[in-house]
């Protein structure tokens, strides 16, 4: 064995001193300085895990869901014992381990972004974190099994947000500091963009809901985020519109009132769902169901009986009740269908497990538009369908725009845009004067 020569060892020694003794963080600081383009990278990063994190979330929600039809197929009277049990599985998931994963998840990822990160840093990662992420995805995929009707997109913008600020805190070990705003509302435009397959209502999502005052300042990793988040969707999912191409054929400007008829009554529906939304159920029940897990007990067997006695299509966020309008020859939306899904969509939320509105919404106004096509004897179905898509989201989530963009974007029928801009407007001005009426007459001012 030769030993090393000293000069040899002298270089060595003098090599691994010059490593240690190199400030890499100024190194990156200064290349960032004049390469600004890499600091997109982290947000890059994210946005990739985001869309192969949501491929996979999609394919276990689809599963549960056929799980809970096949049940109600086979036996429909076993949905009595997995409806409570998942529903209870999902309520005390939350409540055990991550009270922050309950809700839609959109409204804590407002709540994140309200949060001063100097004080409030606690706090933010109370609602951002991996265990919340976790207790999302296993809360919504048992209220999908045990045949609840909310939907994933929702709480794909919560996971997503905790994707992204918990990849910004590994970066940040060595990455000039971001703010937490930018990480926050990069992964909710990613979360809908992968969600929906649709990069643009992504962009519009944030302008709307979550960032109008901070997207100056993110615009570029936002509209990246986006587009990297729907792009990986896209390609693992091999599906480039979420609901296929819908024949509507024609869309004249005589279309416009009958935009504006189902625009008025979405926005009427919505008021009472908004205001059922408000009031304190688990108070209003007997003693023995005020517990949280009682009362999700409660939820379930409701939930059974919705699916056993009212209509099968109260079971999952209503993509199916979407496409079986649009694509089934002769397919119309029934009374019991559209009452079904008003109460499945709210008991679901009402139970304390984790799912969101954003497909319910759609799915539910495709019902409405579908009614109100044949109520009123109009020819062209498909088109107040989509219409009616757009309009009850929009008096929902109060965001027109977020909403005829997801829908045009997620069927490509640009030739409908001006019904569907109409409608979203309407609807949402409808829901917010009957909210606000209230408190006009009172004297108490708008909200």
């Amino acid at each position: 064995m030769h030993e090393r020569s000293p000069l040899k060892s002298s270089i060595v020694s003098n090599f691994i001193k010059g490593i240690r003794k190199t400030n890499y963080r100024r190194i990156l600081k200064v290349q960032l300085e004049v390469r600004p383009y890499l600091q997109g990278i982290p947000y890059w990063t994210a946005a990739v895990l985001v869309g192969l994190f949501a491929v996979m979330y999609s394919g276990l929600f689809g599963l549960c869901i056929e799980t809970a039809r096949n049940i109600l197929a086979a036996n429909p009277y076993l949905l009595y014992v997995t409806s409570p049990l998942c529903f209870v599985i999902a309520a005390w998931m939350v409540s055990k381990f991550a009270p922050a994963a309950g809700g839609p998840g959109v409204t804590q990822v407002i709540y994140a972004l309200s949060l001063d990160p100097t004080s409030q840093k606690v706090e933010i990662e109370r609602y951002l974190n991996l265990r919340v992420l976790i207790v999302v995805m296993i809360s919504s995929l048992f209220c999908m099994l045990g045949a609840g009707a909310l939907g994933r997109e929702g709480p794909m913008v919560h996971m997503a947000a905790c994707i992204f600020y918990f990849v910004g805190r590994q970066f940040h070990r060595f990455w000039p500091q971001e703010e937490h705003r930018s990480w926050i509302i990069a992964g909710g435009a990613a979360g809908i963009a992968a969600a929906f397959n649709a990069p643009l209502a992504g962009v519009v999502f944030v302008l709307e809901e979550l960032a109008q005052q901070h997207f100056h300042r993110f615009k570029s990793v936002v509209i990246t985020a986006a587009i990297i988040g729907g792009v990986v969707s896209q390609w693992l999912s091999d599906r480039y519109l979420y609901f296929g191409y819908p024949k509507i054929g024609e869309v004249p400007l005589s279309s416009i009132p009958w935009a504006i008829f189902v625009g008025i009554l979405c926005g009427i529906l919505a008021y009472p769902f908004h205001r059922m939304l408000l009031v304190k159920w688990e108070t209003q029940v007997p003693s023995f169901f005020k517990p949280r897990l009682r009362f999700a007990l409660l939820v379930g067997v409701l939930i059974a009986t919705l699916a056993i006695f009212v209509n099968p299509g109260t079971i999952g966020g209503g993509v199916s009740v979407i496409q079986d309008l649009l694509f089934k020859e002769g397919e119309r939306a029934s009374w019991s269908l559209i009452i079904g899904r008003f109460f499945a969509t709210l008991l679901s939320h009402l139970s304390g497990c984790a799912g969101g509105f954003l497909a319910p919404s759609l799915g539910l106004g495709a019902a409405i538009g579908s009614k109100a096509a044949v109520l009123s004897g109009y020819a062209n179905h498909n088109l107040l369908v989509i219409v009616g898509m757009a309009a009850f989201l929009s008096a929902i989530i109060r965001a027109p725009f977020t909403a005829w963009v997801i829908v045009m974007e997620m069927t490509d029928r640009h030739s409908a845009i001006f019904p569907l801009m109409v409608a979203s407007l309407i609807s949402c001005s409808t829901a917010k004067f009957l909210v606000e009426r209230p408190h006009r007459t009172s004297g108490k001012g708008t909200l």
